[in-house]
């Protein structure tokens, strides 16, 4: 359980510091969005535990999720609405209106929250079917179904309820791994590692070359489906190596605050990343530098959290 923990724990860090470095469009960003974003979902999946009834998951879900998201949707916008006064700029917005519209799913209210509203739906409808893989299998051709239909019709929407139909699959394919766990605890085969770091770097590279950008947030999967999934899942084992590799090394309690803080940190790093942003003349590997330092400015922010706003963090008393 503790080697678990410990490469999920890295899993999920390298997966953020690609959020973060793909929000600020440097050189290669396409790449970045072919897996940053699927390969949470496939950890969700992974890690989804289906309570034991409806109210439970009601509360679950209202505490971890939309409380956090409403929070930090909330301190996005202000941030903005300041920085904008401050500036002598216009900054139009109505609270009523955005809280409302927030409640149904649009993306411009939620920002980079909106695949917490996601998962929302997500453990919604997962507690409501049967644990059998058959009907997972049959999920997986529905939403993937759904997505195909609605690209063919060129429906393009940033609402994090449509969004559910591409988060969805890789949710249902971390279904599927999860009882490889052992198998995944105790990869020990470094020709088998390097093999599969130089696959997936290939796929993803291709990919993000024939395949366009992935613009999730939009219910956008690129060119071609397969290659979405493709992709996503090439991404998702790249990070998956890499991160038992590093769990190999001393252990880090950096790390599991870290972890541990996700929700806070892609709930919250856009607004450094807007700012920063505007910086002149950046190439990539100062963004790549800029993200791995706002990557560890928020470990204080998490340990704050921790002790004084623990609500934050989608953690309540049950």
């Amino acid at each position: 359980m503790q080697i678990r923990i410990v490469w999920l724990d890295w899993m999920k860090v390298l997966a953020i510091l690609a959020i973060i470095w793909g929000h600020f469009f440097s050189a290669g960003h396409v790449y970045l969005y072919v897996f940053s974003v699927q390969v949470f979902c496939v950890i969700s999946g992974f890690l989804y535990k289906k309570t034991d009834n409806w109210k439970t998951c009601v509360i679950k879900c209202f505490w971890q999720l939309l409380v956090p998201t409403i929070i930090m949707s909330t301190m996005m916008h202000m941030e903005a609405y300041f920085r904008c006064k401050a500036l002598g700029m216009s900054y139009n917005i109505s609270w009523p209106w955005f809280f409302e519209w927030l409640c149904l799913g649009h993306r411009w209210c939620m920002g980079t929250c909106w695949y917490f509203y996601s998962l929302i739906v997500i453990r919604m409808i997962m507690q409501l079917l049967p644990e059998k893989k058959l009907v997972y299998a049959l999920l997986f051709i529905a939403f993937s179904s759904g997505s195909i239909y609605l690209h063919s019709i060129g429906f393009v929407a940033s609402n994090a309820n449509i969004n559910v139909l591409l988060c969805m699959p890789f949710f249902l394919i971390g279904l599927f791994l999860k009882p490889y766990m052992f198998a995944f605890n105790n990869l020990h085969n470094y020709l088998l590692e390097v093999l599969l770091i130089v696959a997936s770097v290939t796929l993803v590279f291709l990919c993000g070359n024939h395949n366009g950008y992935v613009w999730m947030y939009l219910n956008g999967y690129g060119n071609n489906y397969v290659l979405y999934i493709l992709g996503g899942m090439a991404g998702t084992g790249l990070l998956y190596v890499i991160s038992i590799w590093l769990s190999r090394l001393p252990y880090c309690k950096m790390v599991q605050t870290l972890s541990m803080g996700s929700l806070l940190i892609i709930g919250l790093h856009i607004i450094i990343v807007r700012r920063m942003t505007e910086l002149p003349n950046r190439v990539w590997c100062e963004d790549l530098a800029y993200s791995i330092l706002i990557l560890f400015a928020f470990v204080p922010i998490i340990r704050f959290a921790e002790l004084y706003f623990p609500i934050i963090l989608g953690r309540h008393k049950f």
